[in-house]
């Protein structure tokens, strides 16, 4: 699954990278976060009003548009891939309605006591950080994981418009997940879907009802992409929201 990302660039770097216009209605309350949590108001690309691409700010947890809003018991912050176009919740928005959310990695936790064979893929310093607080904790390591070439992804995602009775309609998202790599596997059984800049025209358009086509572009990211960096547990509380989040362990940490 994906829990916690970072999203923190301004968002004109966000438009200019991906060629989108920012929304008119505006951001809402976005703020830039290394330390993204459900709920939280995330930047998202989306089909443009008249074409093209737009920018703009989605509640992260979908709410479908038939719901009676919000529900703490169903977060919905991730779908699955291979239930999207046979899930009421979602079915809708796969065929119209898909996003793709900007950020520079996302975060993973790695349960306490794991294999040395599900570590094998973990860096040396990562494999030494991880055996000093197996010592000390049974707490759960966080990751950050990002590219090796410290480029921002896309995360594939859906997003729905809901309107209440009384109020303001709320346009929400839910960022697409699939098996793990080999890499990420190490940490996790799932991972979001992350996709290609060549790949967004097909998955944007609204037109596009070729959900085979779709449905083939949401496999895992080759392993080889991708750097994971052992972080503070500060990360667990979404209090917590700073630069350093994302640093790397150091040796004697």
């Amino acid at each position: 699954m994906c829990g916690r990302f970072v999203q923190h660039a301004h968002p004109e770097i966000y438009a200019s990278r991906y060629a989108a216009a920012l929304d008119g209605d505006g951001l809402g309350d976005w703020r830039p976060s290394f330390n993204v949590a459900p709920t939280r108001p995330v930047l998202a690309l989306r089909a443009g009003k008249a074409g093209g691409r737009e920018l703009g700010a989605l509640r992260w947890g979908l709410i479908p548009s038939w719901s009676k809003g919000p529900d703490r018991r169903f977060s919905m912050i991730n779908a699955r891939a291979e239930t999207l176009a046979s899930k009421p919740a979602y079915r809708s928005a796969f065929k119209r309605r898909r996003c793709l959310i900007p950020a520079e990695g996302f975060y993973e936790w790695r349960a306490a006591g794991a294999s040395e064979a599900q570590g094998e893929h973990l860096s040396q310093s990562q494999g030494k950080a991880r055996s000093r607080s197996r010592s000390r904790s049974k707490a759960k390591q966080p990751f950050f994981i990002h590219r090796k070439d410290g480029t921002p992804i896309l995360l594939a995602g859906l997003w729905e418009y809901w309107r209440p009775e009384d109020g303001e309609p709320v346009r929400s998202c839910t960022i697409v997940v699939t098996d793990a790599n080999d890499a990420i596997a190490a940490i996790h059984d799932r991972m979001p879907v992350v996709l290609e800049q060549d790949a967004m025209d097909a998955w944007l358009d609204p037109e596009n009802a070729d959900t085979d086509a779709l449905q083939a572009l949401l496999r895992p990211s080759p392993a080889s992409d991708w750097a994971l960096d052992p972080v503070s547990q500060r990360v667990n509380s979404p209090r917590n929201d700073a630069p350093d989040l994302i640093e790397a362990l150091a040796a004697g940490d």
